[in-house]
C-alpha cells in the first residue's frame, strides 16, 4: 500500500483580515488606509499579477509602461505576490 500524499488544501493564501473583502479595490483601499497615519510619501504597494487588470478596471486607473499605476496618491506595481502588500515588507 502506498502512502497518501498530503494535499495543500490546508494552506490558505488569503489574509483572514480580508475575508469580507468584496473586490481587489477594497483590499487596496484597506492597505492604503492602514498606512494613512504614517508619513510614507514613498509608499509602494504590490498588486497580485492575477488581479491587476481587475484592479485597474475597478479603481478606474491606467497603468504606466512599467506595470505601475497611481491610485489615491499611492503607487501600485504589478508583482508576483498573493495579496496587496507594501513593497518594503516583501
Amino acid at each position: 500500500m502506498s502512502e497518501p500524499v498530503p494535499q495543500p488544501s490546508h494552506l490558505n493564501t488569503r489574509d483572514p483580515m480580508n475575508a469580507d473583502v468584496r473586490d481587489i479595490r477594497v483590499e487596496a483601499d484597506r492597505e492604503i488606509d492602514h498606512y494613512a497615519d504614517q508619513d510614507r510619501p514613498d509608499l509602494v504597494l504590490l498588486m497580485p499579477e492575477d488581479r491587476w487588470e481587475d484592479f485597474l478596471r475597478m479603481a478606474e486607473v491606467e497603468a504606466g509602461g512599467d506595470e505601475e499605476a497611481t491610485y489615491r496618491g499611492v503607487t501600485f506595481r504589478k508583482a508576483a505576490v498573493t495579496a496587496v502588500i507594501a513593497q518594503d515588507g516583501f
